[in-house]
C-alpha cells in the first residue's frame, strides 16, 4: 500500500508515503518492519510505531547525545540503553574522548537488521571502542555499579520491552552505575499527547537525581512533532557545556548556535516538568 499511518493511542494519526517493504520479521519481543519511503528515506518501524526515518533521525540522535556528552567534563565510558538501531552510537563515538562505548540492547534482531538495512543509521556498532550486549537493560545497570561517565537512554514508548526503563527503581541503578561526576540523559515522550509520562518521568527522577533538567527538539515523524528529553546528575550544571567541544562535533541540529538554548522551554513544558 503507498501510505502507511502510525496510529497513536487514538490521538492522532501519521502517515509515510512507502514505496516498498524491504523487511519484515517478528522476533522474540517485537515485529521488525523496514520500509522504503518517499522523501523520508529508510523506516524503522517496531511493533507498529515510528522508530526513525533517514530524514529526520539525526535530531533525536543528536540531541541525546551531544548535549550530555558536551556538558560532562571527560566522557570516556559510555553506556546506551537501547538504541539498538545504533544512531545514538554513531553520535558518541564523534566525541574523540571517548574509549568505550556499551550498547545495551534487549533485542538482538533490531540491531542485525538496522546493520543490514539501515546502514547509514548503524554503520558504525562495528567500531573496536563499541562493546555490543543483547541483554535485560535492567539487570544489566544493576549489576554494573560504578561503571560509566555517561549513561544514555535511547528507549523506545514505555511499554513492551521498554516498560521498565521509566520508573523510579530503574533511575536509582542509573545513579549506582554513573562514576563520580556522571551524567545521564533519557527521551522522555511527547509534551503534547504523553503529558502523564512527561510529568511522571521527571518527577521520579527528581526524587533520586540531585541535577534534573529538560530540553526538547524537533522531529516531524515522532507524534506531534515535538519531543522531550531529560538531563540528571548528581553534579550537574548547564553552564559546564563546553562550546569549543559542541562546535567540534556540531551535526545538523546540535551545534553551537543550539547549545543551552535546546533548555529554553515552552512555558506548558515547563509546567509539566517541574509538576506545576
Amino acid at each position: 500500500m503507498p501510505w502507511l499511518y502510525e496510529h497513536y493511542h487514538d490521538l492522532s494519526a501519521i502517515g509515510l508515503h512507502v514505496t516498498d517493504k524491504v523487511h519484515e520479521e517478528q522476533s522474540p519481543f517485537q515485529r521488525i518492519e523496514v520500509y522504503d519511503t518517499r522523501g523520508h528515506g529508510r523506516l524503522l518501524m517496531l511493533d507498529g510505531m515510528v522508530m526513525l526515518t533517514e530524514l529526520d533521525e539525526f535530531v533525536y540522535h543528536e540531541l541525546i547525545s551531544h548535549i550530555p556528552l558536551c556538558i560532562h567534563r571527560d566522557p570516556r565510558r559510555v553506556l546506551v540503553v537501547g538504541g539498538g538501531d545504533g544512531g545514538t552510537v554513531r553520535e558518541v563515538l564523534r566525541h574523540p574522548g571517548v574509549e568505550r562505548v556499551v550498547l545495551c540492547e534487549i533485542d538482538e534482531r533490531v540491531t542485525r537488521v538496522c546493520q543490514q538495512w539501515i546502514p547509514a543509521v548503524a554503520g558504525r556498532l562495528d567500531d573496536p571502542r563499541v562493546e555490543l550486549v543483547f541483554a535485560d537493560a535492567v539487570e544489566y545497570v544493576r549489576n554494573h555499579p560504578g561503571s560509566f561517565d555517561a549513561i544514555l537512554v535511547d528507549s523506545s514508548e514505555p511499554i513492551g520491552p521498554a516498560a521498565g526503563l521509566f520508573g523510579g527503581a530503574f533511575f536509582a541503578d542509573l545513579r549506582r552505575a554513573l562514576r563520580p561526576g556522571g551524567i545521564v540523559s533519557a527521551q522522555t515522550e511527547s509534551p503534547f499527547y504523553a503529558a502523564d509520562t512527561v510529568r511522571g518521568v521527571f518527577k521520579e527522577l527528581r526524587g533520586v537525581f540531585a541535577g534534573v533538567h529538560a530540553y526538547y527538539g524537533c522531529i516531524p515523524t515522532y507524534p506531534s512533532g515535538c519531543w522531550t528529553f531529560a538531563l540528571a546528575g548528581d553534579d550537574l550544571r548547564l553552564t559546564d557545556l563546553d562550546a569549543t567541544r559542541l562546535a567540534a562535533v556540531a551535526g545538523r541540529y546540535v551545534g553551537p548556535s543550539l547549545g543551552l538554548g535546546a533548555f529554553a522551554l515552552p512555558e506548558f513544558v515547563r509546567r509539566l516538568v517541574e509538576g506545576d
